[in-house]
């Protein structure tokens, strides 16, 4: 009995230390032309593609990540459960800032869905949602975030009033160079790349 007890650890232990994902073939899959731009922005903060839990405590450590608060002026931390919320600092600071512009603006506030993941992270992700990607995104480089256009002020439901004010901000923040996004429809969210203006 012992010595199925064994085997059965040491086989638990073995399929627990093997990656859910190939990198090799993570770095084969060619982005889009449309989010390439998002790619190359991400990989300017001084973080390399985040892997795991251990690159993201190095980079903690480092200073490079920092926290992202659960509850600010502008904007909520949805709980995450495939992602972590820490951010590059100038990705943090342009994520309050518009967060501030758009409570002015409304005095609502928009939620964040998801934050920085690892290939692990996604990978995990890639299990309950297929739509996920299988090639590196600008979120495993600390420097992107999504906002839900569904849900503002803790409500899930469509409010197009603002859905265009946000949209404005998001806009204005484009045009000033310091972001690049993309309206993902299947998730309901803005995917927002920050750039190292």
């Amino acid at each position: 009995m012992r010595f199925l007890l064994l085997i059965f650890l040491l086989s638990f232990s073995f399929f627990k230390s093997q990656k859910c994902y190939d990198l090799s073939a993570v770095l084969k899959v060619e982005p889009t032309e449309l989010y390439k731009p998002h790619l190359l922005a991400a990989q300017n903060f001084g973080v390399n593609l985040l892997e795991n839990t251990k690159t993201v405590d190095r980079y903690i450590a480092k200073a490079k990540l920092v926290k992202v608060k659960v509850k600010s002026r502008g904007y909520r931390l949805q709980t995450l459960e495939y992602s972590r919320p820490y951010l590059a600092k100038k990705a943090r600071t342009t994520l309050e800032k518009m967060a501030n512009r758009f409570a002015t603006e409304t005095k609502s506030f928009f939620v964040v869905s998801s934050v920085t993941r690892t290939l692990e992270d996604q990978c995990r992700l890639r299990k309950v949602n297929t739509n996920a990607s299988l090639g590196i995104s600008s979120h495993n480089y600390g420097a992107a975030f999504d906002i839900s256009y569904v849900r503002f002020d803790h409500q899930l439901k469509i409010n197009t009033k603002l859905e265009k004010e946000l949209e404005k901000v998001l806009e204005e923040y484009k045009n000033l160079g310091k972001i690049f996004y993309i309206k993902e429809k299947q998730q309901s969210c803005y995917h927002v790349t920050v750039r190292n203006f």
